[in-house]
């Protein structure tokens, strides 16, 4: 029998120089609202009595595949949310218990996560909601992935912030290599 949990070694390694680079230790706020993320997928998974049979993460953060006895659009957009939705949940009770850092933490990765485009939480779900080929979710994807790229050379240069316009290039570089419409059934 294999195990249904894959970490992958670009995760230890990201995980490494991250320590290594983050002295005030703001990352480990972010790895929490992953694991939060995370299990807001799995819970609206066996909510809509499905089993998870692989999750795998990696240093692009993590994957599910799940089983669904009845597959549907409904079910589809509902898990695509339930991670951003845990997200958004794990910001109001942080930040009424006055613990900011994970608050922001979650809140950023939950906004980022509902960006309409694929494969973030968001594009999944738009996704579901159109027809194949339908040019809307396409637009906002491609909007939203240039935005993010030119926000973040303009964060690169004026603030020496590179970070941002690395996930927009690679955001942007998947919507023209087409990687994202390799939409596999039950996989987040």
């Amino acid at each position: 029998m294999t195990s249904k949990i894959h970490v992958k070694d670009s995760f230890w390694l990201l995980l490494a120089i991250i320590i290594l680079l983050d002295p005030n230790g703001i990352f480990l706020y972010f790895l929490a609202a992953a694991a939060v993320h995370e299990l807001g997928h799995w819970i609206v998974i066996c909510l809509c009595r499905g089993t998870v049979t692989r999750f795998e993460i990696s240093a692009a953060g993590g994957a599910m595949q799940y089983h669904l006895p009845r597959l549907s659009v409904r079910s589809e957009v509902l898990i695509a949310l339930g991670g951003p939705l845990f997200g958004l949940i794990l910001w109001l009770a942080a930040g009424l218990s006055h613990h900011e850092l994970l608050a922001g933490a979650s809140l950023v990765l939950s906004i980022f996560n509902l960006l309409p485009i694929p494969p973030l939480d968001g594009g999944r779900a738009l996704d579901c909601l159109f027809a194949p080929g339908h040019p809307l979710p396409q637009a906002l994807a491609t909007f939203f992935s240039a935005l993010i790229l030119f926000l973040g050379i303009y964060a690169g240069i004026c603030h020496n912030g590179w970070g941002l316009c690395l996930i927009g290039l690679l955001l942007t570089l998947e919507r023209q290599t087409g990687l994202h419409s390799l939409r596999i059934q039950g996989k987040i």
